[in-house]
């Protein structure tokens, strides 16, 4: 009862939690990019080419190289022997940013890659506002850009509905015992911020004890609402959900006057998950997962002479994921 009562707690504090971050829903995506103007001031020509390409493409931006009209974001990069000034003014969200980025304490070949990203978090950082606060109560000092065009440069950074990722797991269980596996897991978007979570994983381990060898094997599915929150680089998400699965034991003696048994059963219980999605806008990018739950329901592995194998109470788990959108 205890833990049932824990379990109720968990979901009547942690779901309406996670639900007050959700926005407004997706739009429907727009079939044009947003338009953007790079012009790099002081800039060596191979360093200015490809750092306005590479930007481009991190945008999914269509790049301008005519004079720009009220609907394209400007950016302007002057370029000296140390730094690069980036100015940008964005008539999507009314705003203009500034920032430097060190260019001598960077190979001269990483430079391109470097400036490009520089100006593409800039420009997100402004194009972000359009998710996060799309009708700002205070008036813009810039006139704002066609809604066609504002839709353009929103969906730029909006979230791709779904997520797929290859999953290498490891649990901890309560008994301190390791147990390593793997999966398949999607994520699918149901606003900018919030989305919805399964997957299906299944672990195996020998486990030693002094009577002899005890095979774990368990299967597991879960389905979890979390909420992330944006970076350029970087993106936090954190999600709770319900995990549920089944484990088979079985032993073997380690010696003929040690017999082994066989012990199977359900279990299942609340997840917490805490997630840092590198490069999250890229096609391919690795997730850095913690989690933590409660067996509610488990299995207890008896075992004569050692610890016994507790699929039960509180665990643990780390896994590594590379995600396709």
């Amino acid at each position: 009862m205890g833990r049932a009562r824990l379990t109720l707690r968990i979901l009547v504090v942690g779901v309406p939690w996670l639900a007050t971050i959700a926005g407004r829903a997706d739009a429907q995506p727009l079939d044009e990019k947003p338009r953007v103007s790079i012009v790099m001031v002081g800039c060596e020509e191979t360093l200015a080419r490809e750092a306005q390409r590479i930007a481009a493409i991190e945008l999914r931006a269509a790049l301008i190289e005519e004079t720009p009209d009220a609907a394209t974001t400007q950016v302007e990069a002057s370029c000296t022997a140390e730094t690069a000034a980036i100015r940008v003014v964005d008539p999507t969200t009314g705003k203009s940013l500034e920032r430097s980025v060190a260019l001598s304490a960077t190979p001269p070949t990483a430079r391109p890659r470097l400036l490009a990203l520089a100006i593409a978090e800039l420009v997100t950082a402004s194009w972000y506002e359009l998710e996060r606060n799309p009708e700002p109560k205070a008036p813009p000092a810039l006139p704002l850009a066609p809604q066609r065009a504002r839709e353009a440069a929103r969906e730029a950074v909006a979230r791709l509905p779904v997520e797929f990722a290859a999953v290498a797991d490891a649990n901890l269980l309560a008994s301190g015992d390791w147990v390593a596996g793997g999966g398949a897991r999607s994520e699918v978007w149901i606003a900018p911020w919030i989305f919805l979570r399964v997957d299906g994983l299944a672990h195996y381990a020998d486990l030693q004890r002094p009577s002899g060898t005890v095979a774990l094997t368990m299967g597991s599915a879960s389905a979890a609402l979390g909420a992330s929150f944006g970076a350029a680089w970087l993106q936090p998400r954190v999600s709770l959900g319900l995990r549920g699965g089944y484990a088979w034991m079985s032993g073997v003696g380690g010696s003929s006057a040690t017999t082994g048994y066989h012990q199977e059963g359900p279990w299942g219980g609340p997840e917490l998950a805490a997630e840092a999605a590198a490069w999250p806008r890229a096609h391919v990018h690795p997730v850095l997962s913690l989690s933590a739950g409660v067996h509610v329901l488990g299995v207890r592995g008896t075992v004569n002479e050692g610890r016994d194998i507790l699929v039960t109470g509180l665990w643990g788990g780390l896994s590594l994921a590379f995600a396709v959108q």
